[in-house]
């Protein structure tokens, strides 16, 4: 089968490689699209922290790709739900162990085995049945391949704690922030403010139910969101951006007994100075997220309520991947999906 396989920093090529066949409990998916996620920019260029935390070297050949949707082509011995060759499918890239301490304690996300399924730039991959999601009648392949981002930002919006009435601030409009946008909104917030550098994103986010949005780099957040929230500041604030600047903004945007949410991902060796003493004058609380326990099938069910076409900005072919790294890499697109 034809794969994408990453052989060092900034390399990767679509080369033949053996496919895969499923083994017990395993299902085989022909995989439809796989979205490019910032984690993939990350570790293509040798940036990812949780690589560098495993010891991993980027010349150690790996197929990547986690937000796919697809087609159950094979099935594997020992399956206990019933699913069926030809059924469209988006999958959870990890299954969990259900043994160790931390799935046996409610924090299945920091599961001690677990078991990543093959990646999904490429024709096809094997998934574990537990990570297997029937797609409804009315949501297209490609809709389906933003069920992994859709449970990270329903996870998200989860540790934000949103109560109807509440002003929200989200830094980024990339799919993450849109995702969140859409969810917040359903969750009950008044007014939403979102903050982003690239004017196509921000009319996206004005599109979904932004109430204000802004340039950061052009505009006085701080003046903006003090006339927004009659001065008081947000009750939650999203960095949901991955810039360290609008990270350590976040705290001076949050309001008194705010929420500061995280869900962005970080270099490994960066660090956010903060002053203690707003800290204990606002009483804030600050939390981030990290994948997603427990959020598939209710994210499942939302699909149908979210504005996904949109996010979707560029469709592009396997053989075409360095491309949609790039056009990743210039901020010119929202979500590249790749086709095999």
């Amino acid at each position: 089968m034809k794969a994408a396989v990453m052989r060092d920093v900034n390399l990767v090529k679509v080369e033949d490689v053996p496919e895969p066949e499923p083994g017990p409990g395993q299902i085989k998916v022909k995989i439809s699209y796989c979205g490019i996620c910032g984690s993939d920019m990350e570790i293509l260029e040798g940036r990812f922290g949780l690589a560098k935390l495993a010891g991993k070297s980027p010349k150690d050949p790996a197929i990547n790709g986690h937000e796919a949707s697809g087609t159950i082509v094979a099935l594997g011995s020992g399956l206990q739900q019933g699913y069926q060759v030809g059924q469209r499918v988006a999958m959870n890239f990890r299954a969990t162990c259900g043994d160790c301490y931390y799935c046996r304690n409610k924090m299945e996300l920091f599961c001690q085995k677990s078991f990543h399924a093959t990646g999904a730039f490429a024709e096809y991959a094997i998934y574990k049945e537990g990570s297997i999601y029937v797609l409804p009648d009315d949501i297209s392949m490609e809709q389906g391949a933003l069920l992994e981002p859709v449970t990270v930002a329903l996870h998200g919006i989860e540790r934000a704690e949103i109560h109807p009435g509440y002003f929200v601030f989200i830094s980024g409009a990339g799919p993450i922030g849109l995702l969140m946008l859409q969810l917040a909104r359903l969750s009950g917030a008044a007014r939403i403010m979102v903050s982003d550098p690239i004017e196509f994103k921000r009319q996206m986010a004005k599109d979904m139910g932004a109430d204000v949005t802004v340039d950061p780099l052009k505009e006085n957040l701080e003046k903006v969101s003090s006339k927004l929230t009659d001065g008081r500041g947000f009750d939650t604030v999203i960095e949901a951006s991955g810039n360290l600047g609008a990270a350590r903004q976040a705290f001076d945007l949050a309001g008194k007994g705010g929420t500061i949410v995280f869900t962005a991902i970080y270099p490994l060796e960066a660090e956010l100075n903060i002053q203690p003493f707003f800290m204990f004058v606002k009483e804030l609380t600050v939390r981030s997220s990290f994948v997603a326990p427990y959020s598939y099938p209710r994210s499942l069910n939302l699909l149908p309520k979210l504005d996904l076409k949109p996010i979707i900005s560029d469709i592009i072919p396997l053989q075409d991947i360095e491309k949609a790294f790039d056009l990743h890499r210039k901020g010119k697109a929202v979500k590249i999906l790749i086709k095999p």
